[in-house]
């Protein structure tokens, strides 16, 4: 019936002969061997040394803040605030550096801003002395509750964004997008970058960035499974879509929503100048890439089975995987008929090799056969999450609230009506989304444990199981660090030099804060720009500028973004890998949307 996923070998090494007189090349002599055995000793032992360095200096440091900050000493630092402002700055950047050098060093992330946060509001509340003074305890408390409100805003809306999402999912309700995505692409494997991107470009306007990201993250787990490196590449790209679609929409991101509520912008002014600049930056990237012929992954090759692909028609296929091994990889290989694959610690028979694949293929069959249930979850999901910003719009709800009832609505309904029974009835079964994992119906599957406690792990249950708390901690921690920042006054002066330096030009302003937001948290950066513009006209150039910086900036940097960040959590990525292949082409895209508007201004303005 179907194509089968098909695992090809990849030729891994290089045989290795000893040069003699026919090869060309001189013989290698014992001197040089041990010569080029002591370098590598000796490059080992000082990565490890460097690594064992920076792990030292980094949290060395903020143990020692922390301390000073507990005995309150010296009080000419802790109570002076231009030199309290500047400790906090240099923590911050500590901070960043650890996680950016995160898989170099072995230390997660999520620990390290979460120490970071502690440490940066320990050391800016023993400065107020809220123990001896109350106006020190008042102003304290303010700031806190400050802080607190914003990282609760935003965790308390992505936890539920993410359970619904996850909920779509466990119910199988991206089926039909999964379908409809790959009858678009046609078995070529380069369509699919440009068409999630679109995708999350348009319904990033609609919803927001954040939920957008999510769903195309998601969809992007269905349709590259086994392809991590062009899946990782597709969500770069995805950041990069949210970001600019939600630059031209008031519902798209936080940044604009606050321009629209404080009255700075209209929706029909803003939709008719910014749309273009936000579609350069948001894809021009994909030019770029297909330009370069990157499109294309190195590693993942699609081919169609004779009998259309998947399901017997529609010319829907399989990825088939090509792929190179790690140090630590299984030993991938596959048999004369092209299936199965070999452990190098276990060695599979052929009918257990059988047994895997077949496993395998059937999961992946059941997950993409469309059924009216799973379009019924799929419809209720987006007509939930679109229930988001129309609440917001008309009651004035703020989105966490809104998103909360959203995941709530889910629970209830799919539990009074019991669908996770229908499920198993139209034969659904899970399946690993990596090849690493044991597949279903395997041996190997019967040795797996599946005793648990607590209530039963169904629908919306399930699906909750199956979040990453340690990307939620991350944000949490990353946001109050900022936070700190904030109330301590780093970003407003920040701000306020920014202003000078520009001179007045708003355009230079814009530019500069969209590079800050790369760094930084932009919503205190676009606060700071209200209050010093407040006499600036509604619409003026000024404030579409910033609501374009702010939401394309925040893209040249995986940290500058909660979509870069959820994408850090989603998948994996790492911020020098984002760094690398991804912040060159949001740089571009940044300052070619920002050139697009100002010839806009230049032509129609």
């Amino acid at each position: 019936g179907g194509g089968a996923l098909q695992v090809v070998p990849q030729t891994i090494g290089a045989s290795f002969e000893d040069a003699g007189p026919s090869s060309g090349k001189p013989p290698k002599t014992l001197g040089t061997t041990k010569k080029k055995g002591f370098r590598r000793k000796a490059i080992r032992q000082t990565r490890v040394a460097a690594r064992f360095f920076v792990k030292a200096a980094g949290v060395g440091l903020m143990t020692a803040v922390l301390c000073l900050a507990i005995v309150h000493w010296p009080p000419w630092v802790i109570e002076d605030e231009h030199k309290r402002a500047q400790i906090m700055s240099a923590l911050f950047v500590i901070g960043i550096f650890t996680v950016a050098v995160e898989d170099e060093i072995g230390m997660n992330k999520s620990a390290m801003m979460l120490f970071l946060a502690g440490t940066m509001w320990t050391f800016l509340a023993v400065g107020y002395r809220p123990l001896n003074s109350e106006a020190g305890a008042h102003r304290l408390h303010e700031e806190l509750n400050r802080g607190l409100q914003d990282v609760g805003s935003v965790i308390l809306f992505l936890l539920p964004a993410m359970g619904v999402v996850e909920s779509i999912d466990h119910f199988g309700g991206f089926a039909l997008v999964t379908v409809v995505i790959r009858k678009a692409m046609d078995g070529r494997v380069e369509r699919l970058m440009p068409i999630i991107c679109v995708f999350t470009f348009f319904l990033s306007s609609v919803i927001d960035n954040l939920t957008s990201t999510i769903v195309a993250l998601k969809i992007l787990k269905h349709l590259a499974a086994d392809d991590e490196e062009h899946r990782r590449f597709c969500g770069g790209m995805v950041v990069l879509a949210a970001n600019a679609g939600g630059a031209w929409s008031p519902v798209g991101d936080v940044t604009t929503t606050m321009l629209w509520i404080q009255g700075k912008i209209t929706a029909p002014m803003t939709t008719k100048w910014l749309i273009l600049p936000s579609l350069t930056a948001g894809l021009l990237p994909l030019v770029g890439m297909w330009w370069t012929g990157n499109l294309r992954p190195a590693s993942l090759d699609v081919r169609s089975s004779s009998d259309g692909g998947l399901g017997g028609g529609g010319g829907v296929s399989l990825p088939v995987v090509r792929r190179r091994r790690g140090a630590d990889e299984p030993d991938w290989t596959t048999d004369e008929d092209g299936h199965g694959w070999k452990d190098k610690k276990k060695h599979h028979t052929e009918r257990e090799t059988e047994m895997m694949m077949e496993g395998r293929d059937l999961a992946l069959r059941a997950r993409e056969d469309v059924t009216p249930l799973k379009v019924v979850v799929l419809a209720f999901g987006i007509m939930l999450i679109l229930l988001v910003p129309v609440l917001k719009i008309w009651t004035g709800l703020p989105p966490y609230l809104g998103m909360l009832l959203a995941l709530g609505a889910m629970w209830l309904v799919t539990d009074a009506l019991d669908l996770d029974a229908h499920r198993e009835m139209d034969g659904r079964v899970d399946v690993p989304m990596d090849l690493h994992d044991t597949p279903v119906n395997s041996p190997e599957s019967d040795d797996l444990p599946v005793e648990h406690h607590g209530p039963p792990q169904t629908g919306v249950v399930a699906a909750l199981y199956k979040l990453d708390l340690t990307g939620l901690l991350f944000f949490a921690g990353i946001l109050l660090s900022v936070g700190a920042l904030d109330s301590a006054g780093v970003l407003h002066m920040y701000a306020t030099s920014l202003v000078k330096l520009c001179r007045g030009s708003p355009f230079a302003l814009c530019i500069l804060l969209g590079l800050s937001s790369a760094v930084v948290d932009n919503v205190p950066l676009v606060q700071a720009s209200i209050d010093m513009f407040k006499e600036t006209e509604t619409d003026d150039e000024l404030w579409q500028l910033v609501a374009l910086a702010a939401g394309t900036g925040g893209s040249i940097l995986s940290i500058g973004s909660i979509s870069g960040v959820t994408l850090m959590s989603m998948d994996g990525v790492s911020f020098m890998w984002y760094l690398r292949r991804i912040g060159p082409w949001s740089l571009i895209s940044f300052f070619a949307g920002m050139a697009v508007y100002k010839i806009q201004r230049i032509f129609f303005g």
